[in-house]
């Protein structure tokens, strides 16, 4: 049996992927910018190091925010293309 498969199938589930990755960042990163920032609203910093460690935390926190959220609808995005292509 052969089965002809057209290059466009192979690169949908990709390119879901990453196009799902890339709004998965940034809507988690800014998303958990806001939590941070809503957590910690009534003890803002007074120092200068208390400034740095809250900027710092806050960077940490966005960072694996994006990265989760990323991970997340990125993958959602890539199976739903793999199913989509094995469907077709």
């Amino acid at each position: 049996i052969q089965i002809s498969i057209h290059p466009h199938f192979y690169q949908l589930p990709g390119m879901a992927l990453l196009v799902g990755t890339a709004i998965g960042l940034t809507h988690g990163a800014r998303g958990a910018g806001l939590q941070f920032q809503a957590e910690n609203v009534h003890r803002p910093p007074t120092t200068l190091r208390g400034w740095y460690l809250y900027r710092k935390t806050k960077n940490y926190k966005v960072i694996l925010g994006g990265l989760k959220e990323g991970g997340k609808l990125g993958s959602k995005l890539g199976l739903t293309g793999v199913v989509w292509v094995g469907a077709e």
